[in-house]
């Protein structure tokens, strides 16, 4: 009965997911991506179960009758030639400004996303820091900000390791744009986060991280440039984020992509983002499920 009531409640809050959503418009240029990426974020935030494309086109369909919506929205996902890049900064604009406040400090960590076969991009058996064990996964890097109004993930690329770029050439010209298939090591995809988030405004003088990050070469020395020292709580808070990160697969589908494109997994990322910035906007607003 509990799920139930979540999901009319979500149901019922059509207009307001809407007047949320339309303020990403101007970041397509076409206005049936608009109709899509509505669409999309609204079935993360509705869907009761599983939040693939077919059931996110299957919320929309009694109000779409005739239009092959799944191929649409897949193609939407898949191929469709936006940047998840500005939908994941417009996100972090709409936060509530009090996860800007001060005595926030930056988490790193490593988001497990476990899949089954070995033709997802970046799939491999690899091993899980959150599991403590080798797992067919994929693993991005995802960096955060805790402070006093709680955690809240600000950006995630996935990561391509190293192995699975020289064993499967075919697969990586298929799914992997030129520029990307390069391998870049964790650490050095979490400095290029942090980098971007700093010139946005995001600030915080200390990072909690696992050892893999901690004791990456060169790394340390790399946080000592930019003025960040390693937080005393660096387990408290990594617990709290793995937990947001599991809650991000349960709620919002961040797992349930069947997509096997690099773009698609980033695009995917981008509009979970989104439906995390809508609830915790009603959250600040005082209308938390």
């Amino acid at each position: 009965m509990q799920n139930d009531h979540k999901v009319g409640l979500m149901t019922s809050l059509t207009d307001e997911i809407s007047d949320y959503v339309a303020r990403y418009s101007d970041l397509f240029a076409r206005a049936d991506q608009r109709e899509w990426f509505r669409l999309y974020v609204n079935g993360l935030l509705t869907a009761p179960d599983r939040k693939n494309v077919e059931a996110i086109a299957a919320l929309a369909t009694p109000a779409r009758s005739g239009a092959n919506l799944s191929q649409a929205l897949q193609h939407f996902v898949t191929d469709s030639p936006w940047d998840p890049s500005g939908v994941q900064t417009r996100y972090r604009d709409l936060l509530p400004t009090s996860y800007g406040d001060e005595g926030t400090a930056w988490v790193v960590h490593d988001g497990v996303l476990l899949k089954k076969g070995k033709n997802s991009v970046g799939t491999q058996r690899q091993f899980a820091r959150s599991i403590g064990r080798k797992v067919n996964c994929q693993i991005a890097v995802v960096v955060g900000i805790v402070g006093q109004a709680g955690y809240v993930p600000l950006a995630a690329r996935l990561y391509l390791p190293g192995y699975w770029l020289r064993e499967q050439p075919e697969l990586t010209v298929k799914t992997v744009p030129s520029e990307h298939r390069t391998h870049v090591s964790k650490s050095a995809i979490a400095l290029s986060l942090l980098d971007e988030l700093r010139a946005e405004g995001w600030a915080a003088s200390k990072v909690a991280m696992d050892d893999g990050y901690r004791n990456a070469e060169g790394f340390g020395e790399a946080l000592e440039t930019r003025d960040i020292q390693f937080a005393d709580e660096a387990r408290e808070h990594l617990t709290v984020a793995a937990q947001r990160f599991e809650w991000l697969k349960t709620r919002l589908g961040l797992d349930h992509f069947e997509g096997r494109t690099w773009i698609g997994w980033h695009h995917h990322m981008a509009m979970v983002l989104a439906a995390t910035g809508f609830l915790l906007s009603e959250q600040s607003d005082g209308n938390a499920e």
